[in-house]
Parts: C-alpha cells; sequence; structure tokens
C-alpha cells in the first residue's frame, strides 16, 4: 500500500520548491538557496549499494524507492535549468532532482531486486518535463545500443521507457524510449490493445512526439538526458496535476525487464500499477499551430497495353495544417497530401488463401490519432481510403470524455462496388473513462460513393470493464448497406464479446465473435462475414530459479470453432474447428522455442461450390459433388527465436500440416518454412534477409498443388541518427497446378472457366536515402521498380510495370512555445527518365 502523501519522509528543498514556487518572488528566493547550498555543500553524497554497485545519488535530494512502495514523488520545479541536453548530467539542476531508486525485475522473475540498478532522477520547468538516467551495468562492453531508425531501437538494443499517464486516468500514457545512443522510439501505451495474442505489451508506436534525447556509454553503463516539452503532451488545464508515473528498463542480452513501480502480470491493468508526480504546477504548454505546404513533381512508369510507358512529369501541390484548438483537442487537415515515402509492404502467401489479407496502415496523416478510432472489432481501417484527395480530422479529450472525427474524399474508391466517382468517409468516435480503468464508446462510419446512392454505413457501441484479474470486453454493431438509390438498404449485425484472466502463472481467455452474411464494414477491416467464431484459450506457466538456464516454461492450450452464422443459431454442427498446444521454453539470454501441436476439421460446404462443375472423358460440364468432410487434419511446428550472438538474430516458423485445397475441395499436405535472420555487422549497418517457402501436395496422390517462394533482402545503414540509407529487394513466385476434381481427376471449371496452370513472378526493388531530423522535418530521394512476368529470378524474364516518383516539400514541427512557423516552400527537383524520386514532408 502506498505510503500516505503526508507521512512521507522529503527533502525539506525538495518539498518547497515543489509546492511553494508559484509566485515569482518566492521562486527567485528559493532558487538562490537552491544556489547557495550548492556551493556550501558537496554535489553528491551517500552512495546506495545495489547489486554489486555504488550508485550515487544526489544528497540533497528527495529518493524514492520503488520496492519501499514510494510511489507518491513530489517532483522539484526548476525556473530556468539552464541545460543542454547532451547525455552528461553535469548541470547543477540535477544535484536537487528528485530520485527514483529501487528497481525491481518483472521479467523473468518477478518481485526481485534488480540485477542491474538503475537511478533516475526527474524535475521540471513551466514549460518542460526532464529526465536524467543513470544504467549500470556490470559489463558495459556488452551494451546493446547501436544507430537506428526511429521507433525500431527498442527490439534490438537496450533501452530505457519512461510512461506518463498525463491524465492519471489509468487508461493510456505516453511512451517514451531511449536506447544507450539516445535514439528514441515514442508511441501510446493503451490498455486493452494487444500487439500479439497473449502479449502485455500494449504499445501504439504510430504517433510522433518531438522531444530531446541523448545518452552515452560509461564505464560504469550507460547515461541518458531527456527533455520532454509540454507541446508534445496533453493534460488537464488545472493549475495543480498529478500524472501517473512508470519507468522501465531491459538489458537485451540477458532478456531482464525492471520496472521502478512493481510490476506483476496478477494485475490486469499496467497502468493502474504506476506511481504518481503529484504536484506539477502551473504547466505552460503554449499553443499548437502547424502549417506545412507540400510541392511535389513526380514521372511515373507504368505498362499500358503491352507497352511500358513514362508519363509526363507532374508537378503537384498539397497542404497539410494542425491547430491545438484546445490544449487536448487538435484539428488536421490535408489537401492532395503525399505518400511517396510510404515503405512497400511484405508480400504474403496468396494460393490456397480464402479471405483477404490485412496489411497496416502505414501513411503519416492517418497514423496520428488513430488510436481514438480503436475498437474492440476493427471497424476503422483507414487503408480502405485509397488515394485521398483531402481529410481532415479532430481528435482530443474534453473532460472524461475521447473525441474523434476523420473525414476524407476519396478519388479511388473502387474497392466499393466499381466505378468512378469519389467516396466520402465520415468516422464518428467518442468514448467515456467509466471507473477505474474502464471505457464506453460508440462509433459511427459512413462511406458513400458520391451522386450514386451507395452507402455503407456502421453503429456501434463497444465497453472494456476491468474487474481485478478480470478483463471483460464487448463490441455491438449494425450495418446499413445500399447498392445503389433505388435499391434495398440491406441491415445486420455483428456481436464479440470476450472475457480474459490475467495473471502470472495461470491465464484464460473466451470469446465469442458473431458477424452476419450481410454484415459490411467498407470503412474498417473484418475478413470473415458470416461466420460465429467460438475461441478459448487456457495458460499455465512455471519459472525457474533465478539465473537458471531454462527460466519459463509455458503450455498454452487454443482451441477455435467456427459456424455459419445462421447454422449456429439454428443448432446446426460447425464447418470447421481446431485445437492446438503451444508448449514454450524460453532460455538464459533472450531465446525462446515454441513448439505447435494441431488438430483439425473442415467440412467443405456445398455452397460455397455453386460455380463449380467438372469436365467428363467427352468435355461436358457435369456437376461437381462435394468432397466428404476432413477429419483430424494433423499439424506439427517450431517457432525459434534466438539471439545467436549480440550482431546475428534468428527468428522464422517451420510447419508441417494437412490443410483443406480450398479451391479444389481437396486434402493437402503443406510445408511451410519461413526463416529470418538479421546481422548488425556495426552500430550503424544492419542486413536482414527473409525467405518464405510453401509447397503444397495433394494428399490423394501425392502430386504437386502449388509451389511458393518470396526471398527479401533488406540493407540499412544508419550515417547519423537523422540520415539513412535502405535498400529492399524482394521476389514473389507463385507456381500452381491445373484445378483437378478429387473424385474423377478431371478439370475443374469455375463460372464457365477451365482452371488450367498458372505461374506469375513478380519482382520488387526500392531505393530510399532519408533525412529525418526531428519528427515532421523529412527530407528524402526514392526510387522504386516494379517487374513481372515468370515465375523466376531472371528479370529477363520479367516485364517492367511501374517505376518511381519524385516529390519535395519542407515541415517544421511545432515543438516549441512559438505560436507561429514560417516553413520554406522548397523548390521542385528535376526528374530524369529513370523514375528517380525525392521527398521531404511532414510525418
Amino acid at each position: 500500500m502506498t505510503m500516505p502523501l503526508e507521512a512521507r519522509p522529503v527533502r525539506p528543498r525538495a518539498y518547497l520548491q515543489s509546492h511553494l514556487c508559484t509566485a515569482d518572488g518566492i521562486t527567485v528566493l528559493l532558487n538562490s538557496l537552491v544556489a547557495l547550498s550548492m556551493a556550501l555543500v558537496p554535489a553528491f553524497q551517500g552512495p546506495i549499494s545495489a547489486g554489486g554497485f555504488e550508485a550515487v545519488v544526489p544528497g540533497d535530494s528527495a529518493i524514492y524507492s520503488g520496492m519501499s512502495r514510494e510511489l507518491d514523488v513530489l517532483v522539484v520545479r526548476h525556473q530556468d535549468p539552464d541545460l543542454h541536453v547532451d547525455g552528461r548530467l553535469d548541470e547543477p539542476a540535477w544535484v536537487s532532482a528528485s530520485v527514483l531508486g529501487g528497481f525491481s525485475q518483472y521479467e523473468p522473475v518477478e518481485g526481485i531486486p534488480a540485477t542491474e540498478p538503475t537511478i533516475v532522477r526527474v524535475f521540471y520547468t513551466s514549460k518542460a518535463i526532464y529526465f536524467g538516467i543513470q544504467a549500470f551495468d556490470s559489463e558495459p562492453d556488452l551494451i546493446l545500443g547501436r544507430l537506428a531508425e526511429r521507433d525500431r531501437s527498442m527490439f534490438g538494443d537496450d533501452w530505457i521507457r519512461i510512461m506518463l499517464d498525463t491524465f492519471n486516468d489509468r487508461r493510456q500514457a505516453y511512451v517514451f524510449y531511449v536506447n544507450p545512443l539516445g535514439i528514441q522510439a515514442d508511441g501510446l501505451w493503451i490498455e486493452g490493445m494487444r500487439r500479439r495474442p497473449g502479449s502485455s505489451v500494449s504499445i501504439d508506436f504510430n504517433p510522433d512526439f518531438v522531444w530531446e534525447s541523448d545518452a552515452r556509454v560509461t564505464a560504469e553503463g550507460w547515461v541518458a538526458e531527456i527533455k520532454i516539452p509540454y507541446t508534445s503532451l496533453r493534460f488537464r488545464q488545472t493549475s495543480t496535476q498529478d500524472w501517473g508515473i512508470q519507468i522501465a528498463r531491459e538489458v537485451k542480452r540477458k532478456a531482464f525487464k525492471q520496472s521502478w513501480a512493481p510490476l506483476t502480470q496478477n494485475i490486469s491493468s499496467t497502468l493502474a500499477q504506476s506511481g504518481r508526480l503529484v504536484g506539477l504546477q502551473d504547466l505552460r504548454p503554449g499553443r499548437l499551430l502547424e502549417i506545412n505546404p507540400v510541392a511535389t513533381g513526380k514521372r511515373v512508369g507504368q505498362r499500358v497495353d503491352d507497352e511500358y510507358q513514362q508519363d509526363a512529369f507532374e508537378p503537384d501541390f498539397g497542404l497539410n495544417g494542425r491547430v491545438g484548438i484546445t490544449q487536448n483537442l487538435v484539428l488536421d487537415a490535408t489537401f492532395n497530401p503525399d505518400f511517396s515515402q510510404v515503405e512497400t509492404d511484405a508480400n504474403r502467401i496468396t494460393v490456397n488463401e480464402r479471405f483477404a489479407l490485412f496489411f497496416p496502415e502505414k501513411r503519416p496523416f492517418f497514423l496520428e490519432g488513430t488510436e481514438i478510432f480503436r475498437t474492440p472489432r476493427n471497424m476503422v481501417h483507414t487503408r480502405q481510403i485509397a488515394d485521398p484527395i483531402g481529410g481532415t480530422k479532430l481528435t482530443g479529450k474534453l473532460g472524461s470524455f475521447n473525441v474523434g472525427y476523420l473525414g476524407a474524399v476519396d478519388e479511388a474508391p473502387k474497392t466499393l462496388y466499381g466505378g468512378d466517382n469519389s467516396a466520402a468517409f465520415n468516422l464518428l468516435r467518442l468514448r467515456s473513462d467509466v471507473g477505474s480503468g474502464s471505457t464506453v464508446g460508440l462509433l459511427y462510419t459512413d462511406r458513400s460513393v458520391l451522386g450514386t446512392g451507395r452507402f455503407n454505413r456502421v453503429a456501434a457501441v463497444d465497453a472494456r470493464f476491468l474487474l481485478g484479474r478480470y478483463t471483460f470486453t464487448t463490441q455491438v454493431a449494425n450495418s446499413w448497406t445500399s447498392y445503389g438509390a433505388d435499391e434495398e438498404t440491406f441491415a445486420a449485425p455483428s456481436l464479440m464479446a470476450s472475457v480474459e484472466r490475467s495473471g502470472r502463472a495461470f491465464q484464460f481467455q473466451a470469446k465469442i465473435d458473431d458477424v452476419h452474411g450481410d454484415f459490411r464494414t467498407e470503412s474498417g477491416f473484418i475478413p470473415r462475414v458470416g461466420d460465429t467464431e467460438l475461441f478459448g484459450r487456457v495458460r499455465v506457466v512455471t519459472f525457474g530459479k533465478p539465473g537458471a538456464l531454462l527460466e519459463q516454461l509455458s503450455a498454452e492450450v487454443r482451441g477455435n470453432t467456427f459456424y455459419d452464422h445462421d447454422e449456429f443459431w439454428g443448432g446446426d454442427r460447425p464447418y470447421e474447428a481446431e485445437v492446438e498446444l503451444w508448449p514454450s521454453l524460453s532460455f538464459k539470454g533472450d531465446r525462446t522455442l515454441s513448439l505447435v501441436v494441431r488438430d483439425g476439421y473442415f467440412r467443405f460446404r456445398p455452397e460455397d461450390y455453386a460455380d463449380y462443375e467438372v469436365l467428363d472423358q467427352n468435355g461436358e460440364a457435369q456437376a461437381f459433388v462435394a468432397p466428404p468432410n476432413l477429419t483430424h487434419m494433423k499439424a506439427v511446428g517450431v517457432i525459434p527465436r534466438l539471439r545467436i550472438t549480440n550482431q546475428v538474430q534468428l527468428n522464422g516458423r517451420l510447419y508441417y500440416r494437412e490443410v483443406p485445397i480450398f479451391v479444389e475441395g481437396a486434402r493437402g499436405i503443406e510445408l511451410q518454412a519461413a526463416p529470418d535472420v538479421t546481422f548488425r555487422p556495426t552500430t550503424a549497418a544492419q542486413i536482414a534477409l527473409n525467405y518464405t517457402y510453401s509447397r503444397l501436395w495433394r494428399r490423394r496422390d501425392d502430386s504437386v498443388f502449388s509451389t511458393v517462394h518470396i526471398p527479401r533482402f533488406r540493407a540499412q545503414y544508419q550515417f547519423s541518427r537523422a540520415l539513412l540509407a535502405r535498400v529492399v529487394v524482394q521476389y514473389s513466385l507463385e507456381e500452381r497446378d491445373a484445378l483437378r476434381d478429387p473424385r474423377t481427376e478431371q478439370p475443374l471449371v469455375v463460372e464457365g472457366t477451365v482452371q488450367a496452370a498458372v505461374e506469375a513472378g513478380r519482382f520488387e526493388g526500392q531505393f530510399l536515402l532519408k533525412y529525418e531530423h526531428s519528427p515532421g522535418t523529412v527530407f528524402f530521394i526514392g526510387y522504386s521498380r516494379l517487374m513481372q512476368g515468370l515465375a523466376n529470378v531472371r528479370l529477363s524474364q520479367m516485364d517492367l510495370t511501374g517505376g518511381g516518383q519524385l516529390s519535395a516539400a519542407s515541415r517544421q514541427p511545432a515543438a516549441s512555445d512559438s505560436h507561429w512557423y514560417t516553413i520554406p516552400f522548397p523548390c521542385v527537383l528535376p526528374v530524369d527518365s529513370t523514375g528517380a524520386s525525392g521527398s521531404s514532408r511532414g510525418r
């Protein structure tokens, strides 16, 4: 239990500076006393022994130990610290800063003292909050810290993470990472959001904030210095505030994670376990205003009527703007946005795939502020807005309500009913805080094709309730879809409900997901429509002793059952089901090995083959007979995640499994391998090699049905924190045999067409040289090339189908107290016939 604030022993000066610095005269007096005291006493006193270290802390600072549950921090306030962020804690302001110590480990062993101690100093001014970090390490030569692109360093390096819950509502927090070289990563921690099933990490890395950081490796470990201006944060507009705070650290080579406020998986909410910065006074964020003109010029090559043609040079103009209506409400607008910097999607296996594949949003305008539009089901997926003419977005918080609006006009709405008319998007979101950490929300989406009467609209209500270690989540939605002004409007419901128990040694989840066959969400992404899914998982974990080779052993059982929606409510049997066992071993040194064992069932439904026929020996079309059910479909798999050395990481998957061959109605056997090797020869260079291989045989005669090869090469060199060069090369080679009736081996006819053998080859190459001084200030030059043809690696057997584009722009982010920003309007760069491209645009 946290000690009452008034009962805690604190340093008198820290208390005075935190609570009495409200009048200018008192502030000047106190700062004079601070300067005098620093001149009379040694700067640092009192070693703290931890893990074999003696961490020196200021002798005149308040010290707050996380393990002693001293979690209410009275933060020192300074008028003008005169501080330069350089990774050296040698300014006088750090002497009197409040000190956070007593870190404890939460992975792999909960609750024990951190083996590598950490000391964090914190103070604030009227314009920013500052953190000084000493990360001690018993083996400083093995510290992992490398130059990397923003938001990527924490995946392979040591890191420190600061979480600020500025509304102190235990639902959302700003996240700031820094590695031993000062490379930044940031985002939003959103309670209830999971990056993957069973994960305890709930971070959306899409938002980018403007803040300062620097760090350096020392003989005792590494030191970091951080300044976060209030212009990058949203918080209540009150004179005195309390913020939630949590600080965590990972020693990557050991996979040891520690935190200041103790963390346990026996509590479902991470933010509910945070400490607090109390008594923050008179914070002055300034007014947010950004204007970003974008000038672009492009010349694109493409194949038209079997001939490759270079389009004429096309200059273009766009404009982005952002204004803070209030401290917590921001309006974004864009006209003709430029997305030329976005990296191409990684190819996926599409042979024998029944459902649409999901590709994440990467375009900057749509990424910022997207957290408000998140719901339990993916009812908002902005990649449905293919080619926006313009858009506007309003996001923020009003009291206990989070609000969001997104409107856009799309010039390429062909994914909705076809046609050439533009589509208008209107998305409205409202979410209210309820109790301690719970939420209730409303969502309305409207996608209408202008001038046609065609539309798709969805209304949904969702809720998330925290009850101790249990979390209950639900969403109920209804869609209305019309295919024209004189056409019938189809209304259809969707329901999702889930209950989940968190825990260190025992977890479970049970979920029902029901989608009516007529349900549509043309502003979102739900690949399986007309199905009812029942899902459950149970996970048990045992732990080795501290320092043991085997740190953790877990076993998880997952079960999925799919019904046709109408058949489920009619009491009929499922058409697809599987049970999987996932044993997993975690070894010392960040090495894990997961195994998969599966038994499955699949029923071919005659209605799915209504357009199928079979050619007999005389060439006559005969009715296709749905094949019998597939029972006891076995599968085994291995999923390694191995840190070979500090420079080499091996991930991947290997499966050998029985699967339905959907397009043929047959049982198949698939071998799928996907090794993923990352090599970092220096602190600046990174090479990633990915190779996806799949071969699918017919079980009845062992003939090859399909073969897929997808090699991908990605090399990046980071010249500095701001400048990088990247090359991406990828092939996608697919071959598929002619379809045959599994009963007679005769050719199959689908919609009147004989399904002959097919092969396809695709090559994609991309080069990017990017300079990103800070989030939003970007200049880059790039070139892309797309070729298609036969399924082989020889480019001579492929046709050039796409070139690249050239663009230029400039943006200055709003991260100071200025109320206006002068943006230099760039010139348009020259273009050559190769299709080279460049751009500088806000992100």
